[in-house]
């Protein structure tokens, strides 16, 4: 039986760009490896500096970065590539929920479904 939480899960990933190209199959799998968490307005979500070991995905409010709204999946780059957050990334000022993958799932997603990384990198926008 899939859970109430996961069903959630699934509709936040399936409204977020890159995994609009997934299928529900493999969108219900991702959703139950996806854990969801919380940052009060202001707190500090990725500091600058640091390379990312999840991949965030905006379920509720929102965050910044460099005084900019933060994309609705973020940290790509670091996750990806290894580049280190240019600036902070803080919870907007009415919070943040946000899904987090963990890297190891966000590359196995990214093997089985190529799909996914062309998603990602239309997230950077043109080169």
């Amino acid at each position: 039986m899939i859970g109430s939480d996961v069903v959630d899960r699934l509709f936040v990933l399936r409204a977020a760009g890159p995994f609009q190209r997934l299928e529900d199959a493999e969108l219900l799998l991702i959703a139950r490896h996806a854990r969801p968490r919380a940052f009060a307005p202001g707190k500090v979500v990725i500091p600058a500096g640091t390379v990312g070991e999840a991949l965030f995905v905006v379920a509720a409010g929102g965050a910044e970065i460099a005084g900019a709204p933060a994309p609705v999946v973020f940290d790509a780059p670091g996750l990806l590539f290894g580049l280190a957050a240019r600036a902070d990334y803080v919870a907007g000022p009415e919070g943040l929920e946000v899904l987090v993958i963990a890297k190891p799932h966000v590359f196995t997603i990214a093997r089985e479904c190529p799909e996914f990384v062309v998603g990602l990198r239309d997230l950077a926008g043109p080169a």
